[in-house]
């Protein structure tokens, strides 16, 4: 039988073998793994192993739906609704509770404090360029952002912060956003440290060249 995965996650061994009981499944009574491609796990206990993942059976904003053809038994939404399964980030609820406590509710590009719906934890470095070590570096790999424009002209390259921690112009530009650029190019980042400077220079290096391609 051919099949098409939702989507493929990597568990290491010995969280599979700590999670899962003995004797059930894909583990043997001895407690090491059974060959083979398909076995029954306890619901409960797949839901810890996708947790481990960085998947989560909740829904949130920003992820991509994976949308079923056929809805379940007990699904109870109408004609106009679909079932979806959604991959969420594990750490973002306490990547952005820790940021806010961190900068004390302040965007830490433009300074402004704002309520905490205006305000993001944003990866410096982009969390799909880092490794799994570095995306557990949460008090260095990100900041808070706000929603008033400042994440996305991070995130797209149009100011980027440079050596000293000065925020600076980006190789992106266009004139439709130069009065934004121009109320927070030459502030200090906050958030750029000595723990976190390799992070600002990855997104530096990468957006100058990427841009250097694309000309």
């Amino acid at each position: 039988m051919l099949i098409e995965p939702v989507c493929e996650i990597e568990v290491p061994r010995e969280t599979v073998l700590q999670v899962l009981e003995d004797g059930h499944g894909p583990v043997n009574a001895d407690g090491t793994l059974r060959r083979g491609y398909f076995f029954p796990v306890d619901s409960s206990q797949a839901l810890e192993l996708l947790g481990c993942a960085g998947l989560e059976a909740v829904e949130e904003s920003g992820v991509e739906d994976v949308i079923l053809d056929e809805a379940s038994d007990g699904f109870l939404g109408g004609a106009s609704d679909r079932l979806a399964i959604r991959a969420v980030r594990a750490e973002q609820r306490f990547l952005r509770d820790q940021q806010m406590r961190r900068w004390d509710s302040s965007c830490c590009l433009c300074g402004r404090s704002l309520p905490e719906e205006l305000l993001i934890a944003a990866h410096i470095k982009p969390r799909w360029a880092c490794t799994e070590v570095e995306r557990m570096d949460t008090l260095n790999v990100s900041m808070l952002a706000c929603l008033f424009g400042c994440d996305a002209l991070y995130e797209l390259g149009y100011v980027v912060v440079g050596e000293d921690g000065t925020i600076e112009y980006g190789p992106r530009r266009s004139i439709h956003v130069e009065e934004g650029l121009r109320h927070i190019v030459g502030l200090q980042c906050p958030a750029y440290r000595d723990d976190s400077r390799l992070y600002f220079a990855w997104h530096r290096k990468h957006h100058f060249n990427t841009q250097g391609e694309h000309r």
